[in-house]
């Protein structure tokens, strides 16, 4: 077996709290080394918590011999900074979404990531879900038909205290609102079963005056395949909050169940004609893939762990990235210009570089 991966946490606010967990519980494989964050009470805390043997900076970090790689937890606007940066030092690394707020920032960590020949994987954990890889073995043996159809539906609620935290409540901190920080989850797994993204149409707003992006939004997504994808947000949701995701073939369909932070955690509920075919599948499904994480950051960091160790492609590397950028990017230029946007965006283009360009905002 190879050695433990030494891995050093940067940034230690509530997200870090999982990729903690997730190190820790896979112990033979990975071995925590430090804790970085610029509150250094809020990193002792987080060091003593989880058994961390030290507290160290960002710099020190990127010049350890004894850290292989870093797990990126911060606020997201310095997440390409902190990205590359490691990434040119030599660490192979996890980073929490939005990896970045452009496409053009993006190229920048797969440039230093080709350059490094080092592993980049961003955080979309709902494909480590039981019921997703349950889903994905289906959708694999084509035994879903034809997909037709994705729904999903992110319907969530954050209050004054929530964008009244520094970093958040602006494009330049938080990069975007509901779509980057709550949907893009359900949105990536909307991609991954299926496929490649080529318009969307969408509208966008804010109606509490709490932050400047957006806490609202309904999108229609086209994909080569034909497929239509249905992708409706808010932050405004009362009572209790809703995580789904429906796929929609034309032999079976498929519902997830989960909770509504791990939608994907618990066994989809799949749909026939034949009532008795769907239960069937149902136990097949159960047998096929038996067991799954209840904390899915520990699906993402043992994927992560792997492609390090084992020098292959994670599950969730640059293109995958790309692909959730590219979506959430045209959901936010067909609010503001209130056209449809084809897909792929190019280099050119002035959302590629920006978010927003100057002279637009939410309409």
């Amino acid at each position: 077996m190879s050695a433990p991966i030494r891995v050093a946490v940067v940034g230690t606010g509530g997200i870090a709290e999982a990729h903690l967990y997730a190190y820790q519980r896979a112990e033979d494989r990975a071995q925590l080394v430090a804790v970085v964050d610029i509150v250094e009470e809020r990193a002792r805390r987080a060091a003593a918590t989880f058994g961390v043997p030290d507290i160290s900076t960002f710099a020190e970090v990127l010049a350890r011999p004894d850290v292989d790689a870093v797990s990126i937890c911060t606020p997201p606007s310095v997440h390409v900074q902190l990205s590359v940066a490691a990434l040119n030092a030599g660490k192979h690394v996890l980073c929490e979404k939005p990896v970045s707020a452009t496409l053009s920032g993006l190229d920048e960590i797969a440039e230093a990531a080709r350059a490094s020949g080092k592993v980049f994987s961003g955080v979309f954990q709902l494909r480590f879900g039981k019921g997703a890889q349950q889903l994905r073995s289906l959708v694999d043996d084509g035994r879903m038909g034809r997909l037709h159809l994705g729904i999903a539906d992110t319907l969530w609620h954050r209050d004054a205290a929530y964008f009244s935290v520094p970093w958040r409540a602006t494009w330049a901190d938080q990069c975007g609102g509901v779509q980057v920080s709550q949907a893009v989850h359900l949105i990536d797994a909307l991609l991954w079963y299926l496929g490649k993204p080529v318009s969307v149409f969408a509208h966008s707003t804010s109606f509490r005056g709490l932050t400047e992006c957006e806490e609202t939004s309904s999108a229609l997504v086209r994909f080569e395949s034909g497929a239509i994808g249905q992708v409706t947000s808010t932050v405004t949701a009362f009572g209790p909050e809703k995580s789904r995701l429906e796929i929609y073939g034309t032999e079976l369909s498929a519902v997830s169940s989960g909770p509504v932070y791990e939608a994907t955690a618990e066994p989809f509920a799949i749909g026939a004609e034949d009532t008795n075919r769907a239960l069937a599948i149902e136990h097949e499904l159960e047998e096929r893939v038996p067991k799954g994480f209840r904390m899915l950051h520990r699906g993402q960091v043992e994927d992560f762990v792997a492609a390090v160790q084992d020098s292959q492609a994670p599950l969730i590397g640059i293109p995958e990235c790309r692909e959730a950028l590219q979506v959430t990017t045209a959901i936010y230029k067909s609010s503001m210009t209130g056209a449809a946007v084809t897909l792929p965006l190019a280099p050119d283009d002035p959302w590629y570089s920006a978010l927003p360009p100057a002279g637009f905002g939410l309409i």
